[in-house]
């Protein structure tokens, strides 16, 4: 009797403990987003008559997802750590759920430097909000995103480059391209020459 109710209790909780699709059907926000993510294409950088990169990732922000926060370790071909690298939420809007994001930041740290380097993509209402912009100053350098567009982050050692490859702003009551419903990004590093 025993081994029905644990097998009866595990059956109840199973989407909590390994994570699966809710007993509604729906797919969570962060399972919605690496499906996303899974089905982006990567840039062939070769094929553009450029190095190959040592790393190169997907990543995809979809509204919901409000731990969106991802980071990834840089390792040279022969295995050795050259940094980490990742992207996160740096400023939400508005208020209730789901939080309504309004600027990601891109950030790479590198071994060989003191420093770690950091862009924080806005939308272009957060962008021209002097408000929201005075509080992400201090996080790194400003940028308006834009579709297709692209921003470099370089250390001592090491040149990334993020590619908006998809984006989609939230429509409701807030402003108009002021929070996204769906970012893809995708990073690419390269030693520094």
């Amino acid at each position: 009797l025993g081994v029905f109710f644990v097998a009866g209790y595990i059956y109840i909780l199973r989407p909590i403990l390994y994570g699966k699709r809710p007993a509604t059907g729906e797919v969570s926000a962060a399972r919605h987003a690496q499906e996303i993510t899974n089905s982006a294409e990567k840039t062939d950088f070769s094929g553009l008559g450029l190095a190959k990169p040592v790393t190169q990732t997907m990543t995809t922000y979809v509204l919901g997802d409000d731990l969106y926060d991802e980071s990834f370790s840089i390792d040279a071909p022969s295995g050795d750590f050259l940094g980490e690298y990742g992207v996160g939420v740096s400023e939400t809007m508005g208020v209730g759920e789901p939080k309504k994001v309004t600027a990601i930041e891109i950030w790479m740290f590198d071994k060989n430097d003191i420093k770690t380097a950091t862009k924080v993509l806005m939308s272009p209402h957060a962008f021209g909000d002097q408000a929201i912009r005075a509080r992400l100053e201090a996080k790194g350098e400003l940028v308006p995103i834009q579709a297709q567009g692209q921003v470099m982050l370089e250390t001592a050692t090491l040149q990334l480059l993020a590619t908006v490859v998809d984006l989609e702003y939230g429509r409701g009551n807030l402003p108009e391209n002021s929070y996204f419903e769906r970012i893809t990004l995708e990073l690419a590093i390269w030693p520094k020459q």
